[in-house]
């Protein structure tokens, strides 16, 4: 029994080592720079429909205790959450207090993810851009034999 354990291990270790020797020969690569500001943008639209969201419900219901918090942006939802709490004219509010409650946890995870991915996009690394061809394109005409199933003979092939 020990035999067969050794020698599964001995199995796996020399299958470890010569996978992490393939993974060491390939270059690291990294996403062009034109992703940037895409990402920039998206992480922005993220966090802003979020705290528009957040912005909308503490407008629509004032009474609510800690909704004027969700005003602002990115603390705001955590600091609703604090004092998050049933309405004077509700005090058995029940299920809604736990659904405002998750909303307000889910509002502020989007906004400070929409920032997290912003950020990304700001301090990733990037490859550098391509250099443009020294060569340029020249324009190459060939004859080509065409073969048919009644017939054979010649055609001009190229680019442009």
């Amino acid at each position: 029994m020990k035999r067969v354990a050794f020698a599964l291990l001995a199995a796996v270790s020399l299958t470890a080592a010569s996978a992490a020797a393939q993974e060491a020969e390939q270059p690291k690569r990294y996403p062009p720079s034109s992703v940037r500001p895409k990402l920039i943008a998206g992480g922005l639209a993220v966090t802003g429909l979020a705290y528009g969201a957040g912005f909308l419900a503490a407008q629509s219901w004032p009474e609510v205790p800690g909704s004027s918090e969700l005003k602002i942006p990115v603390v705001g939802p955590w600091i609703a959450l604090a004092k998050n709490d049933c309405a004077p004219d509700d005090p058995d509010c029940g299920f809604i207090l736990y659904l405002r409650g998750f909303l307000t946890i889910v509002d502020g995870l989007l906004q400070a993810g929409g920032l997290a991915i912003a950020g990304e996009g700001v301090f990733m690394t990037t490859e550098a851009g391509q250099a443009p061809s020294a060569k340029p394109v020249a324009i190459t005409v060939r004859p080509a034999p065409i073969v048919a199933g009644n017939g054979a003979g010649f055609g001009i092939v190229g680019t442009f």
